[in-house]
């Protein structure tokens, strides 16, 4: 098998898909006779991209993964090609003799704007057959026409089970605990809807500014970036009805029922069930950090949102009722994804009334450790009364599964050897989803919603507090 990385020299190459299959390799979970080659626009020989990947590796990697040895053996799997992706004589090359290989896994981590012109290219020198398969990254479009247009380009030459949609948040451990959780215990799932959970919360907040991408950020955004993809594909899962098997089209299934029983949020809904904002100057951990506007590649005058709080109702019989909360920012107080399933009250508090009792909480974090936490109600060991107090349940999965805890891309990418599809976007997710997202900008900009400015380092707009705060709760927002 030959595993092709269109984008070989880049950021995400060098951080995430190098560093995924040098830990396979060194568990040795990866086919025999593997090899992987690095496509980019660099002049490179095979020696320097050897060098590149050392130090990748090296800079990526903790410091008990690093072997000399097992680096230098898996240096030996991996070649390198410069090809200009506008060029079609450049792919020539992947016609080599040495290249020769039934099975071929077509990786672009390259800008979307290269996907029809690369797929083009493979078709013309006939390396597609019904054994390749081919990962493209998010965005799959920038509204609803676009993702039509590259899913519609990628059809033209894979079948849909050869289209694996990467979005590394479905790779991650505790979203697929998400999956165990629910549907591997009957205690959760007889309680998982409206006659007990009063409402969800989905966060994914960042530290991080544009890091660099001031330019592709300024016509992006938070919508387009976070909430399209990482924030409904979570909403998805927390949401959607027991599939037929964990390894079936079924999970896929139920999650398109979940995008299409999205209420609409119209202009008239939006005012109240939606806050946008943009970062001003602030400090994150005592250090300085300047606004938004004074990044680079921003422009003077932007009006793009870096932060965006919802309230989505999801209209259906087992959630009909319910709000589920969802937010993502950059500049934020800390880095944290995290679902917040906030049970009910009991029907009846036979506890002495002048103490509040808390509800239940089920906590499942993502970012920064990936965990779950159980909050409950326990009787404080003490001789003077009957006094209640809250105290967590944790699991935190590294103390447990040290040594085999794969990260979201060596999941993703072992999936997508093994050609295993159900934590992958089907094309009909992709377009419904941005059928909601093209709705929800649509409604921001004719109802004008006020872009409210936000301190970094801060949790956003105060507007955000209150639009949780109309359902009677607060945030998350606890250390």
């Amino acid at each position: 098998m030959n595993i092709f990385i269109f984008g070989g020299t880049g950021d995400l190459a060098a951080r995430k898909l190098l560093p995924a299959l040098y830990r396979h390799h060194k568990a040795n979970r990866l086919p025999d006779n593997l090899k992987i080659i690095g496509i980019g626009s660099r002049p490179l020989s095979k020696e320097e991209y050897s060098d590149f990947i050392n130090a990748n590796l090296k800079e990526h990697l903790n410091n008990k993964e690093v072997s000399e040895i097992l680096i230098d053996s898996f240096i030996k799997t991996v070649d390198y090609l410069q090809i200009d992706f506008n060029n079609p004589e450049g792919f020539e090359s992947l016609t080599s003799p040495r290249l020769e290989s039934k099975r071929r896994l077509y990786y672009l981590a390259v800008s979307p704007s290269f996907y029809t012109t690369i797929n083009e290219n493979l078709n013309k020198h006939k390396l597609i057959n019904k054994d390749s398969a081919i990962v493209v990254e998010k965005p799959i479009g920038e509204d609803l026409e676009s993702s039509i247009k590259i899913n519609r380009s990628l059809a033209s030459y894979f079948d849909e089970n050869q289209i694996f949609r990467i979005d590394h948040y479905l790779g991650k451990e505790a979203v697929q605990n998400l999956l165990a959780l629910r549907f591997g215990n009957i205690l959760f799932e007889k309680i998982w809807s409206n006659i007990a959970i009063d409402h969800v919360q989905i966060t994914v907040a960042e530290t991080l500014g544009l890091e660099n991408r001031g330019s592709y950020y300024d016509q992006t955004g938070a919508i387009k970036d976070m909430l399209q993809n990482h924030l409904l594909q979570i909403l998805c899962l927390v949401s959607m009805e027991p599939p037929t098997s964990i390894n079936s089209e079924s999970i896929r299934d139920e999650k398109l029922k979940v995008l299409r029983s999205l209420r609409p949020l119209t202009e008239e809904a939006i005012r109240e069930h939606c806050v946008i904002g943009q970062y001003k100057d602030g400090a994150i951990n005592g250090n300085a950090k300047c606004s938004y506007i004074d990044e680079s590649g921003v422009s003077d005058n932007s009006k793009t949102e870096t932060f965006i709080s919802l309230k989505v109702l999801i209209d259906n019989w087992r959630w009909s009722g319910v709000p589920f909360f969802l937010r993502t920012g950059k500049r934020m107080s800390e880095k944290r994804s995290e679902i917040v399933v906030q049970f009910k009250e009991v029907p009846h508090n036979i506890f002495d009334s002048a103490q509040k009792q808390k509800n239940n909480q089920l906590i499942i974090q993502l970012q920064p450790e990936e965990s779950i936490k159980l909050k409950i109600m326990i009787k404080e060991p003490s001789a003077s009364g009957f006094k209640l107090r809250e105290l967590p349940l944790d699991l935190f999965f590294n103390e447990y599964y040290e040594d085999d805890h794969l990260d979201a891309y060596e999941r993703l990418l072992l999936d997508a050897i093994e050609r295993k599809s159900s934590l992958f976007m089907r094309r009909d997710e992709v377009e419904e989803s941005w059928h909601f997202i093209d709705q929800l900008i649509e409604s921001i900009q004719t109802s004008s919603l006020k872009l409210e400015k936000y301190n970094a380092g801060s949790w956003g707009p105060s507007s955000s507090d209150l639009l949780i705060a109309g359902h009677e709760s607060q945030w998350n927002n606890d250390e």
